[in-house]
């Protein structure tokens, strides 16, 4: 079976194949029209991922299946796409143009940034790397908004104040708590010189380093962003969404324990569950699979 009739009988877009391949959607839509190179040996990639990692078989059995493509709007998400909607918008306002959206890990800031880019086209996202040097964001930022890396600190910002005359483009730069203040005071500057609104992600010590600086302090927007624990609703609400199937109070509270309301932990656990399930035949998730979780 080919990768097509693959996606068709089991009820997948590109776009959704590709989020849980973690490809993009062109790559899966490419791949599927014999477009890609070596397109066979892709497509094969692809239908193994789907069918070892998602309980997707080539018959489209009725089984349960987790569309981790699924946003919750908890209210630390409904914030921050308000936010970043604010800071993206063509016809906002650049006062104040750098937000900042802080919480301890796996609370699904990152799941949020790149849910959020996915959407929207005026939005890109950025992981910074502890270590880079501030040439080398600058040159991710470039590659970001005008899809080209110079070489130089001088050039980025050239390239930068060029492309942001004609297009707003929001930055989203997670792991933001990593970089050095020089970074960010650098971020702040390119932010105005260029009018580039800027949103920094990160855990708690983020606002720390912010709070170093008065003149970066005084330019981030509010209200910040504060990313806190899923509960037994959003787990309950999540496996509503993504996988079509009630999992009942007692469960939810489980699951939410068990994650330490941390939802990257919901996510992948919702897969491990959801594996448990097809194997036994079953529509549904008993205490005794939950108990069974690493």
């Amino acid at each position: 079976m080919d990768l097509s009739k693959f996606l068709e009988v089991n009820g997948l877009s590109f776009g959704a194949a590709a989020r849980k391949v973690n490809l993009d959607r062109t790559t899966v839509s490419r791949a599927a029209r014999m477009e890609y190179p070596n397109w066979e040996q892709k497509q094969i990639e692809i239908m193994r991922e789907l069918i070892e990692k998602h309980g997707y078989t080539e018959e489209g059995q009725d089984c349960i299946r987790v569309n981790t493509g699924v946003m919750v709007m908890t209210p630390s998400v409904s914030g921050f796409n308000s936010l970043a909607g604010e800071l993206a918008d063509p016809d906002g306002t650049l006062s104040s143009s750098i937000g900042m959206a802080i919480g301890p890990a796996e609370r699904g800031k990152t799941y949020t940034s790149k849910w959020f880019c996915q959407s929207s086209d005026n939005a890109a996202y950025i992981l910074y790397v502890d270590g880079f040097t501030l040439t080398q964001v600058l040159r991710d930022i470039c590659d970001a908004v005008a899809h080209t890396r110079p070489y130089s600190m001088s050039k980025c910002i050239t390239t930068l104040e060029e492309h942001c005359r004609y297009q707003r483009r929001l930055i989203i730069i997670d792991e933001a708590d990593k970089c050095p203040v020089k970074i960010l005071e650098t971020l702040r500057g390119v932010n105005e010189r260029c009018n580039l609104p800027v949103l920094l992600v990160g855990e708690e010590n983020l606002k720390a380093k912010i709070d170093q600086v008065p003149r970066l302090r005084s330019r981030i927007r509010k209200p910040v962003v504060l990313f806190g624990e899923a509960t037994e609703v959003d787990v309950a609400t999540y496996y509503t969404q993504a996988a079509g199937i009630s999992i009942g109070k007692e469960i939810a509270v489980m699951l939410a324990r068990h994650s330490r309301g941390g939802f990257r932990t919901i996510v992948n656990e919702a897969g491990e569950l959801a594996r448990m399930a097809n194997a036994s035949g079953i529509k549904t998730i008993t205490e005794t699979m939950v108990k069974q979780l690493s």
